[in-house]
């Protein structure tokens, strides 16, 4: 017997005896931004005399008590409705709230990415994006296409030089690569990056690279980026320190989930 099987079962013989149609809504306990609505769907749970809809819009700004959702359907169907609700709203929802934090606090002109896809669970990433997009955070440290050369590559391929070739090989749009000092950094835009990370997380080092590559009359038309440990006090002296971008990512990926719970309001009159 499956987990869902079982779910269904327990609560049929729970709930059984409550005969007829119930009606519930989904409420937010706290304020907060609504994301992930494209992935609700417990029509499967509510079965053929169930029926729900959306009160919200994505991306709408909601109070403590609001209805998100509104259910219908027999007493059991109910009781295990929820799991197929709460888990997609509060986690797009709260990395949403989250994430839009981050881009309120940001400077004019800094764009703040977050990139982590690695640290979440597949099945979390759609949600991760659609929370993003209604904060405003993107993905990707820039639009369109380009060649990402992480710290990890440049060790596999033997140092910066060797990973700035081998990414513009890819014949994928601009290289962008992590660098960890003044020196790589030089040498990546020499040998023709668009996009340098510095992703040591500490600003000192984003400020010299900054301040190097101004001397040397390379900042222009370069992306500088920077990441590791992004904190939301960090965009301003991010900024301040020459970044065009930051990847945040923990500070993000961490956030908490939007308090929800699912609330029975009585019978429905078919």
């Amino acid at each position: 017997m499956s987990a869902a099987t079982s779910a269904a079962d327990i609560a049929t013989r729970l709930l059984g005896g409550a005969p007829g149609l119930y009606r519930a809504v989904i409420e937010a306990t706290e304020p907060g931004l609504v994301a992930g609505t494209g992935f609700v769907d417990p029509g499967t749970a509510l079965g053929p005399e169930g029926r729900w809809r959306l009160l919200v819009a994505e991306g709408e700004r909601v109070a403590a008590g609001q209805p998100l959702v509104e259910l219908i359907g027999p007493a059991p169907s109910l009781g295990i409705a929820e799991d197929y609700v709460l888990g997609p709203l509060g986690f797009a929802s709260g990395i949403a709230q989250r994430a839009a934090q981050f881009r309120e606090a940001a400077p004019p002109g800094l764009s703040v990415a977050c990139g982590g896809w690695k640290k979440l669970p597949h099945a979390l990433k759609p949600l991760l994006r659609a929370g993003l997009a209604v904060a405003g955070v993107v993905p990707r440290l820039v639009a369109g296409d380009f060649v990402y050369v992480a710290k990890n590559a440049v060790i596999l391929l033997g140092g910066v030089p060797a990973a700035i070739a081998a990414g513009r090989a890819v014949g994928h749009g601009p290289v962008a690569i992590q660098v960890k000092s003044v020196a790589e950094a030089v040498t990546a835009v020499e040998l023709g990056a668009g996009i340098v990370m510095v992703d040591t997380g500490d600003l000192a080092d984003l400020a010299a690279v900054h301040a190097e590559l101004t001397r040397r009359g390379q900042r222009e038309g370069l992306t500088l980026a920077f990441g590791g440990g992004v904190r939301l006090e960090d965009l301003g002296h991010a900024a301040a320190s020459g970044a065009d971008a930051v990847d945040v990512g923990r500070a993000i990926l961490d956030a908490p989930l939007l308090d929800l719970r699912m609330r029975v309001i009585g019978p429905h009159a078919a």
